[in-house]
């Protein structure tokens, strides 16, 4: 992370949050021809004074702004015999020198052909991985053996005297600094750069449509964005009553990566509300994906790869609303049989399983305290059980949506396993 991360969490939403598109426009100013591009695809009228309505997403676009008014991201190929280590540095990062750039605009802000650039993330996302070097890289940098880092320089420069292939190099100009970073090392093909503010575009026009259809109220409860990253839950009023205790309402989440190749992805969260009396909790849940018949596994709900044109993005995001409608439907069927559960021990053993198996890296701070929790509880009714599941998700940070979802995946499946 290069910029520093922009975060809110909002529990409701007034009408001045609202945007018009105009304000939403501004997201594309930079890529004039996807901005000419969507403007025809989605027919906006820019004399128009639209209202998106959907809640908070000022606050959304204020914060991409914000970032995009701090930072210019840049595109260049080179070839990989001019991309050279010259040192390695702490938290698998390095700076490497790129010789022979011709892009005018980058000369002219660099005042040099050579570009000397620090990796902005792990080494990882850099041509030591080309070669499967960046673990051994970074050993030697850790043990402070200089001689075999200069070593693996050589072999490199002497390896590549005569590659010439090409890799796309995505830059990341820090204007307070004057400085450029490397965000990450792609190969060079129909890459488009289907970005955090572009995948903000769409998605706010398609759910705006929604929201005029529906008359369901739409609006952003939570979002993460920094230079390469975005993280936006958009939380849908409507609540669907699956029996007189349990009802479930939906979010829909946004996660978009600008350093990998893979797919903007669109998915669900939903929150179970568990009624008992005058007494109430709810609890979030996440399945994995959506079921679909002609597929074993559960499968993001939409995704387009940074491939491809935006006449592709507009018709897959075009069946956003009904493919939320369609998800709603099925995870309402699993919730029947949530509602249904009588084997608490049974669900809370399974859980603790999964959660002792985990390996995912940014959960492992949490997992022996969460491991313990269940260990220790007992309960024998449903309304007890929310309450143990809500005060769990409650000990994870704000911003560590990674983790969090990682129990709320884990949770759904072991109420719906119930094993």
């Amino acid at each position: 992370m290069i910029l520093e991360k922009q975060s809110k969490k909002f529990n409701d939403f007034a009408s001045d949050s609202f945007i018009i598109q105009k304000q939403l426009l501004k997201l594309l100013e930079r890529q004039e021809d996807f901005k000419n591009e969507l403007i025809n695809l989605f027919q906006i009228n820019e004399e128009e004074v639209e209202v998106l309505q959907i809640g908070n997403s000022k606050f959304l676009i204020d914060s991409l702004l914000l970032l995009d008014s701090q930072c210019e991201k840049v595109d260049i190929k080179a070839k990989v015999k001019d991309i050279q280590l010259k040192k390695m540095l702490q938290d698998e990062k390095a700076i490497f020198e790129v010789f022979k750039i011709k892009d005018a605009d980058l000369i002219r802000k660099n005042k040099s052909d050579l570009l000397e650039v620090e990796t902005a993330y792990s080494a990882k996302q850099d041509i030591l991985d080309y070669y499967n070097f960046s673990k051994f890289a970074n050993y030697c940098r850790d043990l402070e053996y200089e001689d075999l880092i200069d070593t693996i320089k050589k072999y490199l420069k002497r390896k590549n005297t005569e590659n010439k292939e090409e890799k796309s190099l995505r830059l990341l100009y820090k204007n307070d600094e004057n400085k450029f970073y490397l965000r990450a090392v792609t190969s060079v093909g129909n890459y488009r750069d289907f970005g955090l503010n572009f995948s903000v575009f769409v998605a706010l026009i398609a759910l705006s449509k929604y929201v005029k259809e529906t008359k369901n109220e739409i609006y952003i409860d939570n979002y993460i964005v920094d230079d390469s990253n975005i993280y936006v839950s958009f939380s849908l009023s409507d609540e669907k009553i699956i029996n007189k205790n349990l009802s479930l309402s939906f979010n829909l989440i946004l996660e978009n990566d600008e350093i990998k190749r893979n797919a903007v992805s669109f998915n669900g969260v939903f929150k179970l509300k568990y009624n008992e009396g005058s007494k109430q909790s709810e609890i979030y849940i996440k399945p994995k994906g959506v079921k679909k018949e002609d597929i074993s596994y559960p499968v993001d709900l939409l995704t387009y790869k940074h491939t491809g044109n935006t006449k592709n993005v507009f018709e897959k995001i075009k069946g956003l609303p009904n493919l939320i409608d369609f998800f709603i439907t099925q995870v309402s069927e699993d919730a029947t049989k949530i509602s249904e559960i009588k084997n608490f021990k049974d669900v809370i053993q399974h859980l603790a399983n999964k959660i002792k198996s985990a390996r995912n890296v940014e959960y492992q701070k949490y997992k022996n305290t969460i491991f313990n929790k269940l260990m220790k509880i007992t309960v024998d009714n449903t309304f007890n059980l929310f309450e143990i599941f809500r005060e769990i998700e409650e000990l994870f940070e704000n911003d560590d949506v990674v983790s969090r979802d990682y129990w709320r995946e884990k949770l759904y499946e072991s109420l719906i396993e119930k094993k």
